[in-house]
């Protein structure tokens, strides 16, 4: 999602960076619906669509990807439990 208030700058950015990426526009929508407070603003979204996870802020060192990827963690299916489907 592209914060820009000017959604006319993103095209040209990505051309000019040669990137082919989809850019959604979404200033009101993640500041009016979202209610963002800062950024950068770090959503972890399960399956469905529900946020199961907010944050707001990057931390240059590891610790930034570390307490990421254990969020995540904490918010995965259990996908060890024996499945409800009986095999015959």
């Amino acid at each position: 999602m592209n914060l820009d208030e000017n959604p006319g700058v993103i095209e040209p950015y990505l051309k000019e960076h040669q990137l082919s990426f989809t850019v959604v526009p979404a200033f009101n929508y993640v500041w009016q619906t979202l209610k963002v407070t800062g950024i950068p603003a770090n959503w972890i979204v399960d399956s469905g669509g529900v946020i199961r996870l907010k944050g707001v802020g990057y931390d240059s060192t590891e610790k930034w990807e570390a307490g990421m990827r254990d969020a995540i963690e904490k918010v995965k299916p259990d996908t060890s439990a024996p499945s409800s489907g009986a095999s015959k």
